[in-house]
C-alpha cells in the first residue's frame, strides 16, 4: 500500500508538501494539489484514518442508533427513509455512518462504550427505548447528539410538529362531520404518543367543536397485525357506540385497522372512516388510497445531519428541537358526512 512517502518520491516533493496538498492546505498551490492527488490516484494511496483523526481530531464517523422492541428498525419505511437522507447529508460532507448497538464483539459495551470503541464523532438516535439505562447513558453523555420523536434537557430532536399533524387530522375529521371519534394510540409512555395525544385532546377541548366525544383505545406501533388487534377489540367493545372515524397510529397499522373492518362486514370508508400517520407510498397506491399525514422523512435527516454536524463542529451547544411541518394527503377512506 501506497504511503506519503511514496508519493513524496514521485513527485519530488517533501512529505510535509504532500500531506498539506492532501488536506487542501491554502498555503499549497492549486497546481501542486492537483499533480499530488493525481500522483495518489494512480499509486492507489488510501488515507490513513487514524492519523486523520489525531491530525484533525474527528474521525469522520458518525454512529446510528436504531432498534427497539418493535424490531422494526429499517424495515420501517419512515424510518429507512430518515436514515438514507441522514446519510447522504453527512456522505456529502465527509462522514462515514457506523450503526450502534450493545452487542459488538460480545464485549458486553453499553450504547456509550461502543460509541466511544468506534470513536464516532457524534451520535444519531433514529428509534430505541429513551428510558432503558444504557438510552440514557448515552443522552446524558457530552458526544454531540441529537434524536427523532424524542426531546428532553439532555438531547434536542427532530419531528414532524406533532401538535399541528393532529390538529389537521382532527379538523379534518370534524369538518367532515365526525363527532365520535377513536384514536388508536401507539405504545403509552413514549415521548411522541403522549406528544400527539395531548395535542389531540387540546384540538378536541376547542370550544369551537361541539357535541365531540374522542376516545383513547391502545395500539402498537408499526403493525399491520397490532391495528388490526386493536379494531377488532374496538368493534367488540363498542357495538352500539361505534365511532364513525377511526385515527390509527401510523399507516402500517391503519392497513390492519381497514382489514378488520371489512372482515366485520362493515365498509371503509362507508360505515367507519379511517386515517393514517407517516404517508407511506403503499397506502398512496392501495385501492383505498389512505388519507394521512406524510411526514417529511428527507427534512428530518437532513434537519438533523445539519444540527448534529454543528455540534460537532462546535457552533452548537444547547439541545435544540426543530419541528418539521406535516402535509395532510386527502384520500378516499375518509367519508364525508355532510353530504
Amino acid at each position: 500500500m501506497a504511503t506519503i512517502y511514496d508519493i513524496a518520491k514521485a513527485c519530488g516533493l517533501s512529505p510535509a508538501t504532500v500531506s498539506k496538498a492532501l488536506s487542501n492546505a491554502s498555503d499549497v498551490s492549486a497546481a501542486t494539489r492537483e499533480r499530488v492527488r493525481r500522483t495518489a490516484q494512480e499509486l492507489d494511496y488510501v488515507p490513513n484514518a487514524g492519523a486523520r483523526a489525531l491530525s484533525q481530531s474527528r474521525t469522520w464517523s458518525i454512529g446510528v442508533l436504531c432498534q427497539d422492541a418493535s424490531q422494526m428498525g429499517l424495515w420501517h419505511y419512515f424510518f429507512a427513509q430518515v436514515i438514507e437522507s441522514f446519510k447522504d447529508y453527512v456522505e456529502r460532507h465527509g462522514y462515514d455512518i457506523v450503526f450502534i448497538s450493545n452487542k459488538v464483539g460480545n464485549l458486553g459495551l453499553s450504547y456509550l462504550g461502543h460509541c466511544r470503541y468506534r470513536h464516532v464523532d457524534g451520535i444519531f438516535i433514529v428509534n430505541t427505548d429513551h428510558s432503558q439505562k444504557d438510552a440514557r447513558e448515552l443522552m446524558e453523555s457530552n458526544l454531540p447528539k441529537i434524536a427523532v420523536d424524542y426531546e428532553d434537557d439532555a438531547i434536542g430532536c427532530v419531528m414532524t410538529d406533532p401538535s399541528e399533524s393532529m390538529k389537521m387530522l382532527f379538523t379534518h375529521l370534524y369538518d367532515n362531520g365526525h363527532r365520535n371519534i377513536v384514536y388508536l394510540h401507539g405504545e403509552r409512555g413514549k415521548f411522541i404518543t403522549e406528544a400527539r395525544i395531548s395535542a389531540l385532546e387540546k384540538a378536541a377541548a376547542d370550544p369551537a367543536c361541539k357535541d365531540v366525544t374522542l376516545r383513547l383505545f391502545p395500539s402498537r406501533y408499526y403493525s399491520i397485525e397490532g391495528g388490526y388487534d386493536s379494531m377488532k377489540k374496538l368493534l367488540a367493545a363498542t357495538p352500539s357506540d361505534r365511532p364513525t372515524a377511526v385515527i390509527a397510529s401510523d399507516d402500517y397499522s391503519a392497513i390492519g385497522v381497514i382489514e378488520a373492518i371489512r372482515d366485520e362486514g362493515l365498509s371503509v370508508p362507508g360505515d367507519i372512516s379511517v386515517v393514517g400517520f407517516d404517508g407511506i407510498e403503499i397506502t398512496q397506491r392501495s385501492t383505498l388510497k389512505l388519507t394521512t399525514i406524510r411526514q417529511d422523512t428527507k427534512a428530518i435527516g437532513e434537519e438533523a445531519a445539519k444540527n448534529l454536524l454543528a455540534q460537532i463542529a462546535g457552533e452548537e451547544n444547547v439541545p435544540k428541537t426543530i419541528k418539521i411541518p406535516p402535509q395532510l394527503l386527502l384520500g378516499e377512506s375518509c367519508k364525508d358526512l355532510n353530504q
